[in-house]
């Protein structure tokens, strides 16, 4: 019997599965590419429709960049702003909702101590009238 093998628990071949290989995986398509750029995946990205589309749409010079920036600028301004004044709506939203909460909150207690009440009176009114009869 070998000694790498249990004696309780018989070998069994899995037919689909693969044999073990001491190397690594076997390269891919993409893999192929990769390596034929030399680990480069910029010339894969570099596709036809890529280069076209920088073409279409060059690299804006330093004032236009500049005014790009600035409406960009501009917009991110009116944006905190917007934010900044709905912060104060947020924020009685939220106490609001602690109020009703409370409210709310207070009004299940009564609620439980009522019905416990008209229970305890319930079962008062079961026994008086059982010893009645």
């Amino acid at each position: 019997m070998d000694s790498d093998r249990h004696a309780a628990r018989p070998r069994r071949l899995n037919p689909r599965a693969k044999p073990f290989s001491n190397g690594p995986p076997p390269l891919s398509p993409i893999d192929r590419i990769i390596s034929l750029h030399h680990g480069s995946t910029t010339a894969i990205e570099a596709t036809p429709q890529r280069l076209q589309a920088s073409k279409q749409f060059p690299i804006p010079s330093l004032p236009e960049r500049i005014e790009q920036l600035q409406k960009q600028n501009s917009s991110l301004n009116h944006e905190i702003a917007y934010y900044r004044e709905m912060e104060q709506y947020r924020k009685e939203f939220e106490d609001e909702v602690a109020r009703v909460r409370e409210r709310l909150e207070k009004a299940l207690s009564k609620l439980a101590g009522d019905q416990q009440r008209v229970g305890d009176e319930w079962t008062q009114l079961r026994q008086e009238s059982s010893a009645h009869f």
